[in-house]
């Protein structure tokens, strides 16, 4: 991927700088040193998203640089709703200046703040993310999103929550709370079909009490990015949401990485942050 980026960027003429990282954190501050006038290129997966543009919404809005990505990672979800684009097609449209803009998620819970690019999953999908996360590079992405899912599917004991996005409030028990920027999580399920990236909403999908006969039903659907007809599925869209744990813990994770976990009584707000972010 590094030649690819060279050759685009020779091709235009444009200077560059090829950083490697190493460990969890070089990312982050690789992203402080960008300026405004860059093209910041990550060559990773949703994780590597995040941990660029947890420091970039640290920045300024006008001192964020444009921000696109090569998926190079396990899951690779945000790129399923944005598309693929080739290094050569990125930096053509960077060197005329062909730019989109992309919102992103705040969560604030109690005394810890994070932003999203892809999507929170609160519930199980937290559970799901960390066993994917400590099993990565041991088993296929493929089968290690799928056997997370099954065994979670199998063991989760849903929390009670009340759930409120603009007008709409929902307190029950809920399996699964999916806010989404983009469609997809979990290695292409699309958990949040209603979501647009510069709309300057959220996509919130509730999951009620369903199992593992339901995921294996409706399986190829979520893949296909479907809207599902079920009385435990409801489709929302807004762009703030509050979460309160009525009963039981909440863990949270945002584009995969682990954020935090809700006990009884304590809450988390969602905040949509509209044109956040120059994307290619």
């Amino acid at each position: 991927m590094s030649r690819e980026i060279i050759n685009a960027a020779e091709k235009h003429a444009l200077p560059y700088q090829i950083w490697e990282t190493t460990a969890k954190g070089d990312a982050a501050i690789l992203a402080e040193k960008a300026d405004s006038d860059t093209l910041l290129v990550s060559c990773g997966g949703d994780g590597t998203n995040n941990e660029i543009v947890n420091a970039l919404m640290k920045k300024q809005a006008d001192y964020r640089p444009v921000f696109s990505f090569l998926p190079a990672g396990s899951g690779n979800d945000f790129c399923r709703t944005t598309g693929h684009r080739t290094a050569e097609e990125m930096i053509d449209r960077f060197a005329k200046n062909a730019i989109s803009f992309t919102d992103v998620l705040q969560l604030s819970a109690e005394k810890e703040e994070c932003f999203a690019l892809n999507m929170s999953t609160m519930g199980i999908g937290a559970e799901i993310a960390k066993t994917v996360n400590k099993r990565k590079f041991k088993l296929p992405p493929e089968l290690n999103y799928y056997t997370a899912i099954l065994y979670w599917l199998g063991v989760y004991r849903s929390p009670e929550l009340q759930i409120e996005m603009n007008e709409h409030v929902y307190k029950s028990a809920c399996l699964m709370l999916a806010i989404g920027n983009g469609k997809y999580a979990g290695n292409g399920l699309g958990l949040c079909p209603q979501a647009e990236l510069n709309d300057g909403l959220f996509g919130g999908t509730i999951f009620g009490k369903v199992g593992i006969r339901d995921f294996l039903r409706y399986q190829k659907r979520l893949q296909r990015c479907e809207v599902i007809k079920d009385d435990r599925l409801h489709y929302l869209s807004a762009n703030e949401a509050n979460i309160s744990v009525v009963k039981g813990k909440l863990p949270i994770e945002t584009d995969g990485e682990f954020f935090t976990t809700l006990q009884q009584g304590q809450s988390l707000k969602v905040k949509l942050i509209s044109a956040a972010l120059r994307i290619i």
